[in-house]
């Protein structure tokens, strides 16, 4: 007699838990109004790790394209970064650097798609074009400056975006 009594409070409390959780159509609608932010650093002198930046970059807004989520990425590339957001190396201290003509294509075209196609936004550290003598105008067409690279990665993750930097 004594575990019916139970059994009904925990039936009564699973009801009454069950009218106080949103459904799942409910829950749905609030996460597609949220815009999934991520940011990720570069500041490195790889063109192997570039490479692979750019991959997961696309991985991550082509999941998000196909699945129908809005989402804000960013790349902002400080110190040796800025090789990878100049139009040519030529007459830079980092022409000296070995990279395949294959791989160099490959970074050219994904950051080319991944501005055009799935609007990723590329920054470039604007202390960083001023102590390696690079002038703004050596920019991809896509990169835009921001005064620190720093201060705009701190700005950044204050408003919520996901720090990475791919190893």
């Amino acid at each position: 007699m004594r575990w019916k009594k139970m059994l009904g409070c925990l039936v009564m409390s699973l009801v009454l838990l069950g009218s106080t959780l949103p459904s799942s159509s409910m829950a749905a609608s609030t996460a597609s109004d949220v815009v999934m932010k991520a940011v990720y650093h570069v500041d490195f002198n790889s063109a192997k790790r570039m490479n692979a930046t750019l991959r997961n970059i696309y991985n991550l807004v082509n999941y998000y394209t196909t699945h129908g989520i809005d989402y804000d990425v960013r790349l902002v590339s400080n110190s040796a970064g800025v090789q990878f957001m100049i139009k040519d190396v030529k007459g830079t201290k980092f022409a000296k650097n070995k990279v395949t003509a294959k791989t160099a294509k490959s970074i050219r075209e994904m950051m080319q798609s991944l501005a055009d196609g799935y609007n990723v936004k590329f920054e470039q550290c604007s202390i960083t074009l001023q102590r390696t003598h690079i002038n703004k105008s050596r920019l991809k067409s896509f990169v835009t400056t921001t005064p620190s690279g720093q201060v705009r990665l701190v700005q950044l993750e204050s408003e919520g975006y996901a720090y990475i930097k791919v190893q």
